[in-house]
C-alpha cells in the first residue's frame, strides 16, 4: 500500500470514531495468523490490551509506574468479544479503546477492531468493523490482589475522557 492510500485510510477511518475514542495502529503479521494467513481469536484480544494500554499512556499513565508508586494494577475481570469478520495477514488495522463508565474499582471500556473500507465498499462505510469487544478491568492492590478503590486524581483524569 502507498502512502496516499495510507493517509486516506487515516482520514476515513477517523470517521469512524468519537473525539473521546483512542486509535492504535496495528500491522498483523505472521506472528498474528495462522497457517491460512488469519488472525487468531486470542490476537484480537492481545490487540485490545495494547489499545487500553495506550489509551492509559495517553492520559497519563504508566501502568508499570502505578504498579510501583500506587502499588496498584489493573487486571481483566470480564470481556466479550463478538468477531464479525477476519483480519488478515498484512492488514492494516485500527483498533480502539473508549471508557464509557468508571465506578470506585472498575472500568469499563468499548473497543473495536477496524480496517479501512476500500472506496468502493457497497455500504459507503469509511471502515469496517472486525471485532467488537467490551471489556471490564478492577483495580486491585498490587500485593494482595484485593480490589481497592482508583486512586482518586487517577479517577479524574479517567472522568475527564469518559
Amino acid at each position: 500500500m502507498n502512502e496516499q492510500n495510507r493517509s486516506n485510510n487515516k482520514l476515513r477511518l477517523a470517521s469512524c470514531s468519537s473525539h473521546k475514542t483512542f486509535i492504535l495502529p496495528i500491522r498483523v503479521y505472521y506472528e498474528d495468523t495462522d497457517a491460512g494467513g488469519v488472525v487468531y481469536h486470542s490476537t484480537y484480544i492481545n490487540f485490545f490490551e495494547r489499545a487500553r494500554t495506550e489509551l492509559m499512556r495517553q492520559i497519563g499513565y504508566e501502568l508499570d509506574e502505578l504498579a510501583e508508586q500506587e502499588r496498584i494494577l489493573f487486571i481483566v475481570r470480564a470481556l466479550c468479544c463478538d468477531y464479525l469478520q477476519a483480519a488478515r495477514f498484512n492488514d492494516e488495522l485500527f483498533v480502539s479503546a473508549e471508557i464509557i463508565k468508571a465506578s470506585k474499582t472498575r472500568i469499563e471500556f468499548e473497543q473495536k477492531i477496524m480496517k479501512a473500507a476500500p472506496p468502493d465498499h457497497p455500504k459507503d462505510e469509511a471502515c469496517i468493523t472486525l471485532a467488537k469487544g467490551h471489556i471490564t478491568v478492577v483495580c486491585v492492590n498490587r500485593d494482595k490482589f484485593k480490589a481497592v478503590r482508583i486512586p482518586a486524581a487517577i479517577m479524574e483524569n479517567i472522568n475527564s475522557v469518559i
